[in-house]
C-alpha cells in the first residue's frame, strides 16, 4: 500500500523536490557573501533573493491545494475508492497510509526550505525584524506546521466535497482565512507583552524598537505625568517649550523630549520571543492538523461509500 500511494504521489513529490534543490543551492551558494557583506553593500540581485521566503507563504497552501485536495476527491470523483476497498484494505489503513506518504513529504519539503531559509537570513534578521507579521511565517518551524495543516484540510475537503476542482479551491481559501485570522487574532496573545518606555522618536512612536526587532502592536506618546498626547499635542509641545522650529536639529527635539519627560511607550513582542512563538504557533497548527485528520477518518468511515 506504501508503494501504491508513492506511485500515486510521486509526480507532485518530484517536481517539488526538483524546485526545492534549485532553491537550496541558490540558498547556499550565496550564503557565504551574504554573511560577509555588510547589507548596505548588497547589490540589489541578493536583495531580492530574500523574496524566496515570500514563497514559504504560500507553499504550504499550494501543499494543501494540489497534494491533499486531489488525495481523496480524485479517487472518490471516479469512483476507484470502492476498487481499493475491495482488495483486502481496511478504509482506515487505505487513509492512513495516503495521509502517511503526502504528510513526510510535505514535512521534509518545508521543513528543507524553511529551515535552510531561516539560516540564510541571519544576516539579514541579526539587525532587522524577524518576529513581525511578514517574515514569522518565513522562518523557523512554523511553515512545516501550516503545511501539514493544509494537507489534512485539503483531504477532508476532498472527502466531502467530492470533486477535486472545487475542494482544490475551497482548500486555498479556507487555508488563508485560517492562516491570516490566527496571525492577526490568535498570535498577538500567545505570549505576554512587554511594555518597552523609550525616548520620543521623531519619526513616529515606536521607530526605536522596530529597528531591535520588537513586533509593536501598539504605541503612544506620554507626558511628563503620564498623559497620553497625539503626535500633533507632542509637536506643539515642543514647539512651544523649548522655543523650537522646523529647522531645529534632531538633537534639539530630542534633548527637548527628555527634558520635557516626553517619551514612547511601546507594547510588543520582542526580538527574544521569536522562537517561543514559532513553537506555540506550531502547536497550535498541530492541534488542528490532528483535529482535521481525525474528522477525515470519522468522514471515509461513516459517510463515504
Amino acid at each position: 500500500m506504501i508503494w501504491l500511494a508513492w506511485r500515486q504521489a510521486r509526480a507532485q513529490i518530484l517536481l517539488a523536490s526538483g524546485l526545492l534543490a534549485v532553491v537550496l543551492l541558490i540558498l547556499i551558494t550565496t550564503h557565504g557573501h551574504i554573511a560577509r557583506t555588510p547589507e548596505a553593500d548588497l547589490t540589489t540581485a541578493y536583495q531580492s533573493l530574500r523574496l524566496l521566503g515570500t514563497a514559504l507563504i504560500g507553499v504550504p497552501a499550494l501543499i494543501g491545494a494540489f497534494w491533499g485536495a486531489p488525495l481523496l476527491a480524485r479517487e472518490l470523483e471516479l469512483g476507484t475508492h470502492r476498487l481499493a476497498w475491495t482488495q483486502g484494505i481496511t478504509r482506515r489503513r487505505w487513509l492512513a497510509t495516503k495521509l502517511g506518504v503526502l504528510g513526510t513529504a510535505a514535512a521534509i519539503t518545508t521543513a528543507a526550505f524553511a529551515l535552510t531559509f531561516t539560516w540564510w537570513s541571519a544576516p539579514f534578521d541579526a539587525t532587522g525584524n524577524r518576529i513581525g507579521t511578514a517574515n514569522f511565517g518565513q522562518r523557523g518551524i512554523a511553515p512545516i506546521a501550516y503545511a501539514l495543516f493544509a494537507v489534512a484540510l485539503g483531504t477532508l475537503c476532498g472527502a466531502v466535497i467530492r470533486r477535486t476542482l472545487p475542494a482544490m479551491v475551497a482548500t486555498l481559501t479556507g487555508f488563508v482565512v485560517v492562516r491570516f485570522s490566527f496571525q492577526l487574532v490568535v498570535r498577538p496573545h500567545l505570549l505576554n507583552t512587554v511594555v518597552l518606555t523609550q525616548p520620543l522618536s521623531l519619526f513616529g512612536p515606536g521607530d526605536s524598537a522596530t529597528r531591535t526587532g520588537t513586533w509593536v502592536l501598539s504605541t503612544k506618546i506620554l507626558d511628563a505625568g503620564g498623559h497620553p498626547l497625539s503626535r500633533s499635542a507632542a509637536d506643539e509641545l515642543l514647539v512651544r517649550s523649548c522655543n523650537l522650529t522646523r529647522s531645529s536639529a534632531p538633537e534639539a527635539w530630542s534633548k527637548c523630549a527628555s527634558q520635557l519627560g516626553v517619551r514612547d511607550v511601546v507594547r510588543g513582542h520582542p526580538a527574544s520571543q521569536f522562537w517561543t512563538l514559532q513553537l506555540w504557533e506550531a502547536a497550535a497548527f498541530g492541534a488542528l492538523t490532528i483535529a482535521l485528520v481525525i474528522a477525515c477518518f470519522w468522514w471515509v468511515r461513516h459517510r463515504t461509500s
